[in-house]
């Protein structure tokens, strides 16, 4: 843990993760004028509130909580908020550059008026120039787009088997689990399907499973269906997409979706949304994906429908005790595909999420966020 010269009786910042270094704000004299910054390398909880007792006369009055805030001491909790030297009288924000606020207690924060932002990119509140819009729901898009293709084509265990044999016929055979010729059409006893044609079902239709739904029906030739509390009114009819409500009548429709798509968020609602009973009434050998929360899938079914075949494929890039990834999963190699929260790494939204967010400290630190009705507001 380090910090940089602090001028008496300015506001300071402190940066938990590393920003954009190039970003223009940053490096702008009035965001050096600003400010005083810290920098402080999250390793302990212990070591955080350490740091924060070093500092306790700095006037704290913004976090850059940046990637991955504070997973790596188990979150924002109510025994750091109620710590009699966390900053709870200057503080007036805290920013990140992820969507997700898992494991911060919103309650705490607040009953002491600290503002949480997270990051979005669904609308334009010209922070910032030149904002790429939707570039989050994009990019986590393709990372869906790649499990989904991995599910029907197993591309990825074609290619594992591919760089161990070092012969494509051999692979291809190998791959059948037989003796002789093998098209590569089998995978096992699996067979390797065109997604074209095929039904998907994406379980809530924000930002990102929009983006997925266009890029499904457009590039794969899917029939899409969309599943949330209400109908999405601003979808064209044009699109054809199927909407179903997310309530108990959902059971019933499930045995005619191939695939299935989680972009919820992870909430008590929705936690272990995906049971035994769930997927019960699922098609057998389903694809299933997971772009929201680990806690949705409840794992113990998940791994049991693995095991007896009625999982085809399980894509995650979202895992239940995160940031560790679910040994059950990472076992069926053959069934799985995993990528370790990833979908929307990408220098495009590192860079921007980063510009927004140091924006967001900007603009609160000069009165103007007070607004209830800020789109990237938290709390």
């Amino acid at each position: 843990m380090f910090d940089t010269f602090a001028v008496a009786g300015k506001p300071t910042v402190i940066f938990v993760a590393d920003p954009c270094e190039t970003s223009v704000i940053l490096n702008s004299n009035v965001f050096k004028e600003k400010f005083n910054i810290l920098r402080c390398h999250l390793d302990t909880k212990e070591g955080f509130i350490s740091f924060l007792e070093e500092h306790e006369n700095k006037k704290i009055s913004a976090i850059y909580a940046g990637f991955p805030a504070f997973v790596k001491i188990g979150g924002m909790t109510r025994d750091i908020i109620e710590h009699k030297s966390f900053p709870k009288k200057d503080l007036k924000c805290i920013v990140l550059c992820s969507r997700g606020y898992n494991g911060w207690d919103l309650d705490a924060l607040r009953e002491h008026n600290i503002r949480l932002y997270n990051y979005q990119d669904d609308q334009n509140e010209e922070l910032i120039d030149d904002l790429e819009l939707h570039q989050v729901g994009n990019d986590v898009a393709d990372c869906a787009l790649w499990h989904i293709l991995e599910g029907f084509r197993k591309f990825s265990y074609g290619q594992k088997l591919a760089r161990e044999t070092g012969n494509t016929l051999i692979a291809r055979t190998k791959a059948a689990e037989k003796n002789g010729f093998a098209f590569g059409h089998q995978v096992g006893s699996m067979s390797i399907e065109s997604p074209r044609g095929k039904k998907c079902l994406i379980l809530g239709l924000g930002s990102i499973g929009k983006q997925l739904a266009y890029k499904l029906q457009y590039g794969l030739g899917m029939e899409i269906h969309y599943c949330k509390r209400s109908k999405d009114a601003t979808i064209s009819q044009s699109e054809n997409w199927e909407f179903h409500s997310l309530d108990k009548t959902i059971y019933a429709k499930l045995h005619q979706f191939h695939a299935i798509v989680i972009t919820l968020p992870g909430t008590p609602q929705t936690k272990h949304l995906i049971n035994e009973k769930f997927l019960h009434y699922c098609k057998s050998e389903l694809i299933l994906i997971n772009l929201g929360r680990g806690i949705i899938l409840d794992l113990e079914a998940v791994s049991d429908a693995l095991t007896k075949g009625q999982i085809k494929h399980l894509g995650v890039d979202v895992f239940y005790n995160e940031p560790q990834i679910d040994q059950n999963i990472q076992y069926f190699d053959k069934l799985t595909s995993i990528t370790p929260h990833l979908g929307s790494a990408t220098k495009d939204v590192f860079e921007q999420s980063c510009e927004l967010a140091l924006a967001r400290i900007l603009q609160v630190m000069s009165g103007e966020a007070a607004a209830e009705d800020r789109f990237s507001r938290v709390v």
